[in-house]
């Protein structure tokens, strides 16, 4: 004869725990901590920059990055917390150099999560 399973407990709410993983930089920034373009166009995620960068003049380029200040490092680095992409891309001074820095470090970051999952 089998034995009679214990009803299962019920869970509280300060039984549940809900965690989530995610990288900042595959994410959206918070409203308020949007890039704003000169022509009032918001940015909130780094793939809106990478396609803005693809259109975005290079005078308007050079207004955001020039010697000694680039405001979309300083944006990914304070918002997304990604510091080594940031420094990357205060190396660079050409709007095209900028994408594909970005492109890059995206790459790298979309790979090692594939290998975590495969693991």
């Amino acid at each position: 004869m089998a034995k009679a399973k214990k009803p299962a407990k019920k869970s509280s709410k300060s039984d549940v725990i809900d965690v989530t993983v995610r990288k900042k930089i595959l994410g959206k920034a918070p409203e308020e901590k949007h890039f704003i373009l000169h022509d009032g166009k918001k940015l909130g995620t780094i793939y809106e920059l990478i396609d803005e960068l693809e259109t975005m003049e290079d005078g308007i380029f050079k207004h955001y990055v020039h010697p000694g200040v680039n405001h979309f490092a300083n944006w990914i680095e304070d918002v997304f917390e990604e510091r080594s992409l940031a420094e990357n891309l205060r190396k660079v001074e050409r709007r095209i150099e900028a994408q594909k820095t970005i492109l890059s470090h995206l790459l790298k970051e979309l790979n090692k999560l594939a290998h975590k999952k495969g693991k």
